[in-house]
């Protein structure tokens, strides 16, 4: 091709008495036409495969610190269905339920099994588990740490959410007896979830339950939390609804610290009974 390029010029200066800088000014020019319409078919091949890729309806969505060897790619192959509450990040699968009527804003979940990281009881300070209490600072950093590898095996996770508080509620008095601070193990490590190093938290075992939830928009507090569970009890006693365990208040925080306050979303959960637990 080359040469024949050469040839057919030559012939073009020699015919038309052209001199031979205006012969490589032409040949010159050629070859960056070439070379434009090269790049230009790739870049059109390329745009092809990225719209490809992006109208199949699959994601990948991979996390991981490539320089540390001790972390595992956490892979989550169908990411568009995770709850836009989840952030990007792993959290608790549900099944919505619909067997039960239902005032607006209370939904029913199915939620399976599945292990958590939970810090040892702790005091509430002025009635609440989340305002003021030095020992839910304390356990939030060890159970935040069980996530960076101090833990027996080493190993680092991506941290989930929610941030799951739960007060036990003296239903006589309506205070707040105890504590607990949670964050769900992710599933892939969830069978074989290696034990902390601290000695304020624990691996324990949540049995498939059924749970109301009530969506929480804007800024939470646990004196907010505790009057939409006094409301939903009561409304789940005036309709004789039987198994609920209304001395558990769960609240599961999905965005904290660093968030505009009408953007921050939690959901207060009051579940049912589960035989092989209570």
């Amino acid at each position: 091709w080359y040469q024949r390029r050469v040839r057919e010029a030559v012939v073009s200066t020699q015919s038309t008495g052209t001199d031979c800088s205006s012969f490589f000014t032409y040949f010159d020019r050629s070859n960056h036409i070439a070379m434009d319409n090269m790049i230009l078919r790739v870049q059109m091949l390329l745009l092809l495969i990225a719209c490809t890729l992006a109208g199949s309806g699959r994601y990948k969505f991979i996390e991981a610190l490539n320089a540390d060897p001790n972390i595992d790619l956490i892979e989550i192959q169908e990411f568009q269905t995770l709850p836009n509450i989840c952030n990007g990040k792993e959290c608790p699968k549900y099944e919505d339920v619909n067997d039960t009527k239902l005032p607006s804003g209370v939904k029913m979940r199915k939620y399976p099994e599945m292990n958590w990281i939970s810090s040892s009881r702790y005091e509430p300070v002025g009635n609440s588990c989340l305002e003021g209490s030095e020992d839910m600072i304390s356990y939030y950093q060890e159970l935040y740490n069980y996530f960076k590898g101090v833990n027996t095996m080493g190993l680092l996770m991506e941290r989930t959410v929610p941030i799951r508080a739960i007060g036990q509620i003296d239903l006589d008095t309506g205070n707040v007896i105890y504590c607990h601070l949670m964050f769900y193990i992710p599933e892939m490590y969830s069978v074989n979830a290696p034990a902390p190093l601290s000695v304020g938290i624990f691996v324990g075992h949540n049995w498939e339950k059924r749970c109301f939830v009530v969506a929480v928009h804007g800024n939470y507090s646990w004196k907010r939390a505790m009057k939409i569970h006094k409301a939903l009890t009561n409304f789940l006693a005036r309709k004789q609804v039987k198994g609920v365990v209304e001395s558990e208040l769960i609240l599961d925080i999905y965005s904290g610290y660093g968030i505009a306050n009408s953007k921050k979303y939690s959901e207060l959960l009051l579940c049912m009974k589960v035989d092989e637990f209570y």
